[in-house]
């Protein structure tokens, strides 16, 4: 297979993104996020000051993660939506999930979160060893760390975009991504705009379904 570098769709602004947003636990999460940081002066706010339990609608499809650059994007909390969709992946390594091919290039969409900081919105799809595609919108947000060895954490919302035909209650296997749309979105300080993601050639998005590797093999 392979691979070719893709710009994002669009750089936004976080009130420009609002029309972007395909779901409500998104769209609620960064409305929630830009009201805080607003409240803060534009300030990044800590994980502490997010306080998610005045997000009940986010609540399940909500997930943490501890960032320290290279490498670590270690998973803190992962909400029950979420859970069913990919399993329970609490204190695991994001990037030991991601095809050593587009590591690389996870490791540079997750780290510019906390580096510039800045935020994203992507539309995935997530394909099961049942066959079964799932379309989902993910948005993440940076927050600031007073942890010693967690230069930040990032929050997302991870929700489906409309029911799945044939799904399989408790369905958890998970074989393959692949990202279809990413927009940047300036929260105040700008963006990477050297930013591309990396995906499959014009040959493998030609025959359905959209799939990178498996998330257990290795590129040839």
């Amino acid at each position: 297979m392979s691979w070719v570098t893709r710009r994002p769709y669009s750089i936004v602004t976080l009130s420009e993104a609002a029309k972007l947003y395909k779901t409500d636990c998104c769209r609620h999460l960064a409305a929630a996020y830009g009201a805080l940081l607003a409240s803060h002066g534009g300030r990044v706010p800590t994980k502490g000051e997010l306080d998610v339990t005045t997000l009940p609608r986010v609540v399940p499809h909500l997930i943490l993660c501890a960032v320290t650059p290279p490498d670590r994007c270690i998973y803190r909390v992962v909400g029950e939506d979420v859970k069913s969709r990919i399993g329970n992946r609490v204190g695991r390594n994001y990037y030991d999930l991601v095809p050593p091919a587009r590591r690389h290039h996870s490791m540079w969409a997750i780290n510019m979160l906390v580096a510039v900081p800045c935020a994203w919105r992507v539309e995935i799809e997530q394909v099961y060893d049942s066959g079964i595609a799932r379309l989902v919108e993910a948005t993440a947000f940076p927050l600031a760390s007073a942890e010693p060895g967690i230069a930040g954490f990032i929050v997302l919302a991870d929700c489906e975009i409309g029911p799945s035909e044939g799904a399989a209650p408790g369905e958890v296997t998970l074989i393959g991504t692949n990202i279809l749309r990413r927009d940047l979105i300036d929260i105040g300080f700008g963006v990477d705009e050297g930013f591309a993601d990396l995906v499959p050639g014009p040959e493998a998005q030609a025959a359905p379904p959209l799939l990178d590797y498996p998330l257990d093999a290795t590129p040839r």
